[in-house]
């Protein structure tokens, strides 16, 4: 990284071990997962979402979209839907 600097960090041996392994799950380096949980606090939002509609019922885990975030799926699907079709019959 460019222009970073270097710091000494004093950590719980507990806590090093459950960064070190959410790092491997995500496939980063300990030092770039823990940039972007930095980041991820520290940085202004770039927008504000909406907040979420729980579901019920056997999914009451899950949150839905919004309306909008649904309407912007389906036309991204919609699109490359459209595309594939095209591609198989002039191919």
């Amino acid at each position: 990284m460019a222009g970073s600097s270097i710091m000494t960090l004093r950590v719980d041996p507990a806590l090093l071990t459950a960064l070190k392994e959410k790092a491997a799950r995500e496939g980063r380096s300990v030092s770039a997962e823990v940039v972007r949980l930095i980041k991820r606090d520290v940085e202004p939002a770039r927008h504000q979402r909406a907040k979420r509609t729980s579901t019920m019922g056997m999914f009451a885990d899950f949150e839905a979209p919004t309306l909008e975030e649904f309407k912007r799926m389906r036309r991204g699907f919609s699109s490359r839907a459209s595309a594939t079709r095209a591609r198989r019959r002039s191919g």
